[in-house]
């Protein structure tokens, strides 16, 4: 893998973590007149439609659908993952979501070092250290865990551990393809699959949105679901499992920086320091692929 193709993965990575900074927040304002599984269920099959008619205008086929254990892992982790998050959310805080879904690198790590998937190196754990630093102190001034009740934070612990399910099943089949096109059918037939699933929880509970509920929905399934996960997925082809995770938390940064130009909400040094320290953390692992691969090259 060649340097200037990861860092255009890391630039793609960095876009989507843009577009991810605006869903948890987006995700709280709907929960207030729609449950968390419709406002999943919807994003999906919105997101899903586009996928398929940008898909069609490329003259690309959506379907068959082949599965291999990695895409039913990715699958699985979505599916699970959307439906503990966006029902959790109704249960705890934006701020508490936000901090406790991404320990997803964390689990990451043990996932890949016990399954033995790919190779952890020592400079993953550290870069992984420091992104969860930074993400607390980015959001320790409105962090208050068991505040409205442990069960809504229990729950996004267990999103964070989904999510990572879902990182390697995706990393993992992202890499067995070769064009953007191979990449936008494999994100499609994910989101296809895992709204299927999800259907039949959207008819549980009253559906009565407002005009901006609807707007949002729509926002909310074209930025950070259609067009933040593709980017994202551009951005595995270049990078490695832990970076890819990493990049995710990087919308944690993006979300306050947007409150604070947006909103006018104050930044603080915690904020600055923890959101430098979640950069420093994504940059770090693929630098010192960079040397690696240097020092190989000098050699040879």
């Amino acid at each position: 893998m060649d340097r200037a193709f990861s860092k255009r993965a890391l630039g793609f990575g960095v876009v989507a973590a843009l577009l991810f900074g605006t869903h948890s927040v987006v995700v709280r304002f709907l929960t207030s007149d729609l449950h968390g599984l419709q406002i999943a269920v919807l994003r999906l099959w919105i997101a899903s439609a586009i996928l398929f008619l940008i898909l069609k205008v490329q003259g690309q086929a959506a379907f068959p659908i082949r599965f291999d254990r990695y895409k039913l892992l990715a699958i699985a982790g979505f599916v699970l993952n959307y439906a503990v998050f966006h029902v959790g959310l109704e249960q705890t805080s934006a701020t508490n979501a936000m901090v406790l879904e991404n320990t997803a690198p964390f689990f990451v790590l043990l996932l890949l070092a016990g399954v033995g998937i790919e190779r952890v190196r020592l400079i993953d754990v550290v870069a992984t250290a420091l992104v969860m630093a930074g993400v607390y102190l980015t959001v320790r001034h409105d962090f208050d865990p068991g505040a409205t009740g442990s069960s809504g934070d229990l729950l996004m612990i267990f999103a964070g551990f989904t999510w990572a399910i879902f990182i390697i099943g995706s990393s993992r089949s992202v890499q067995n393809t070769e064009a953007p096109a191979e990449r936008l059918r494999l994100l499609f037939q994910v989101l296809f699959c895992s709204a299927i699933v999800l259907t039949p929880g959207f008819f549980l509970y009253p559906f009565e949105p407002t005009t901006g509920d609807l707007f949002w929905l729509v926002f909310l399934a074209v930025f950070p679901t259609a067009f933040g996960y593709f980017l994202w997925y551009e951005a595995m082809a270049g990078v490695s499992t832990v970076t890819s995770a990493l990049l995710f938390v990087l919308s944690v940064v993006f979300t306050f920086i947007n409150a604070a130009i947006f909103l006018g909400e104050a930044l603080t040094t915690e904020m600055i320091l923890g959101g430098s320290l979640v950069i420093v953390a994504v940059i770090l692992p693929s630098l010192f692929s960079a040397g690696s691969q240097t020092s190989k090259g000098d050699e040879e």
